[in-house]
């Protein structure tokens, strides 16, 4: 490679990560939409091109969709669950061998449909997605072959070089050929390797995503280290033509090699800790939402460096957004037993729509299987509940509603006659104060509710025919049929409650409301208390038109007065994107505090002022304090996708 080649090429990696992190709700939106709902593609040159070397770049199109019972004759692909590290040790010196090649790979079972795809194998072991783990201490020093067995592309091998580094290094293999390497680990942390077809460089027209060449790269400390699981998610994306013309979209997106419902079932018991490392190996968004608890984030990462975080700043969420490449510590405490989720909040990386084409032809008679992809079970042995109930319980009656086939919602009341897009009624409860709502569902389809970020029984969490617990489940709600929930409330906080069946048909046509915990002696004063949902009024999303902002067709004014503290809670309950809102007056931004993330409220540490807040995706709430100093008028601005909202604040003396 030229000198002046070399450094288009990093300039241009360089410019692609941060653009990639940048622009990544867009990206994966546009991903989404291909797969799911069937519009035309959509180009990505202006993110990803750079004409002048395209050229020098092959690109793999053959024929992938693998038919049920069929055999390809190619090697078979294998789930890896990352217990295993690869390589064999030798005098602190890890030996270790990779190739590259095609293979057969089956996302669900064997006998299923499957995927022609590239993937990295051990010399003479099975290949295997994600790639084979690299896992060493730290002091180690690595001698890396990877041989590429493809005969129509070049490889470019990234991640292998010591840690941490600001400068990323690559390896290009010519067809046939092993490239070799050695380095010293670096300092310990969560990383990840990967290797891209071509010379490196992103297509310029968005055809294709080879991110299941990809795996985990742990260094550990020398001593003190904790026992821990890896997860990491892949995901392969192609276009192909078939054989009558017509055009299919083929997906495979993975946790350890496997889609639900036939990823790995976690067993555990009330009372055990959890340490997993979550790796996202994809240049998607992934917002990673546990049902049920809270988890502690204590470290962040990407392929060139581990952040840890200080005790003081570990946030507590129930959703973690991870952009494109980057890698998570949480941390879990299982407090009572049932059934529970781990899995990926935007819609589209969920969705059965993502199985391949006649997978659901193989599932046995009766079984409705409304996820697939990114999603984990958890099973909980029985045992003790943390749940604490004070004072007499509340009865709340919730329904579902239609006031036609696209406007949905909840409401206190079984009419609906508003031909608008509403979210559902604002559901007030009181910490610790044990609340039976019970859902009528009036609507033609039937429904679920999924009480997202409450501390509650297993069965009542609304993951139909699967949050089970005490002997009882929660179901899917047929037309006509009811369903009565117990909701405990642990903590004051905001959170939102939602559909959690057909996600992208029912959260975009209305069936999500917000819902507010105040404190078990708190009282609750709406003149100072604002939420703002944000979600989409149908599955286009691509224009303002197709956004929503608590159903608002014009955002009405607001009035405060000097001194007062205001609390804004925002929350993104949208099938993909984020959003964030800032203050202004006379053009100068007002910053606001950061109270709460999730319905946990932040330590004292963490309640820092933000100009602008953090971009809020889907899955999570958070919590900003306003109090103004001066009179005035005030602009709060929403942006979400492609939308933008400003709310007038005019604020008087007294």
């Amino acid at each position: 490679m030229n000198r002046i080649f070399l450094i288009i090429t990093l300039l241009l990696l360089g410019a692609c990560q941060s653009s990639t992190n940048r622009q990544a709700s867009n990206i994966d939106f546009i991903r989404s939409r291909n797969v799911v709902c069937g519009q035309p593609k959509a180009s990505l040159a202006s993110i990803f091109s750079f004409q002048s070397i395209r050229d020098s770049l092959v690109k793999i199109d053959h024929p992938r969709y693998i038919e049920a019972g069929k055999r390809t004759g190619l090697d078979l692909i294998v789930p890896n669950d990352n217990r295993i590290p690869a390589g064999r040790l030798e005098q602190n010196v890890l030996k270790l061998d990779l190739e590259v090649k095609w293979g057969d790979f089956r996302m669900e079972t064997p006998e299923r449909p499957g995927l022609r795809i590239v993937a990295i194998g051990e010399v003479g072991k099975s290949l295997s997605i994600p790639s084979p783990l690299v896992r060493i201490k730290t002091g180690t020093l690595i001698e890396a072959s990877i041989s590429n067995k493809l005969k129509d592309s070049t490889i470019t091998l990234f991640g292998f070089q010591k840690r941490p580094y600001t400068v990323r290094d690559s390896l290009f293999v010519l067809p046939g050929e092993t490239g070799k390497v050695r380095f010293d680990a670096g300092e310990a942390g969560t990383y990840m390797y990967w290797v891209q077809l071509g010379r490196g460089i992103p297509l310029s027209e968005f055809s294709a995503e080879e991110e299941q060449l990809a795996g985990a790269f742990v260094i550990d400390p020398e001593k003190n280290v904790p026992e821990d699981r890896i997860f990491v998610m892949n995901v392969f994306s192609n276009n192909e033509i078939q054989k009558d013309g017509k055009d299919l979209w083929l997906e495979s997106l993975t946790i350890n090699g496997r889609s639900w419902p036939f990823t790995e079932r976690i067993e555990t018991s009330v009372g055990e800790i959890h340490n997993w490392k979550v790796i996202n190996a994809s240049n998607r968004i992934h917002p990673m939402h546990l049902h049920g608890f809270y988890y502690d984030v204590i470290e962040r990462g990407t392929p060139e460096i581990t952040h840890k975080l200080a005790p003081e700043q570990i946030p507590q969420v129930v959703t973690e957004t991870m952009t494109g490449r980057t890698t998570m510590n949480m941390r879990w405490e299982v407090k009572r037993p049932g059934n529970w989720l781990f899995h990926c909040h935007l819609s589209f990386h969920v969705s059965s729509m993502i199985r391949l084409p006649d997978a659901e032809k193989l599932d046995p008679e009766g079984t409705y299987e409304h996820m697939a992809g990114l999603v984990l079970g958890i099973h909980v042995k029985d045992g003790e509940t943390d749940l604490i109930s004070k004072g007499a319980d509340k009865h709340i009656n919730l329904y579902a509603t239609e006031a036609s086939d696209q406007f949905k919602t909840f409401k206190f009341t079984e009419q609906n006659n508003d031909r608008s897009f509403t979210p559902g009624d604002l559901l007030l409860l009181r910490q610790y104060q044990t609340t039976h709502v019970t859902v009528k569902n009036l609507m033609s389809d039937p429904t679920s509710v999924h009480w997202h970020g409450l501390e509650i029984d297993s069965w009542s969490d609304g993951v139909p025919n699967w949050s089970e617990s005490d002997g009882k489940r929660s179901k899917i709600i047929e037309p006509g049929e009811s369903f009565t929930y117990k909701l405990s409330t642990m903590r004051p906080g905001t959170f939102v409650y939602h559909s959690h069946l057909e996600d992208i048909d029912q959260l975009t046509k209305g069936l999500y409301g917000p819902m507010i915990v105040i404190g078990e002696n708190e009282v609750y004063h709406p003149d100072l208390d604002h939420f703002y949902i944000m979600g989409w009024k149908n599955d286009l999303g691509q224009t303002k038109e197709d956004m929503d902002l608590n159903g608002w067709e014009d955002v009405p004014d607001q009035k405060a007065r000097i001194g007062d503290m205001h609390r804004l809670r925002l929350i993104n309950i949208g099938p993909a994107g984020g959003g964030w809102l800032r203050m202004t007056k006379d053009g100068k931004i007002i910053p606001l505090k950061a109270l709460a993330k999730d319905g946990a409220e932040l330590p004292l540490p963490q309640q820092g002022e933000v100009e602008v807040s953090p971009k809020l995706y889907v899955g999570e709430t958070a919590d900003y304090g306003f109090t103004p100093t001066e009179p005035g008028v005030y602009k709060l601005k929403f942006n979400y996708l492609m939308a933008d909202w400003v709310q007038t604040w005019v604020v008087n003396d007294q």
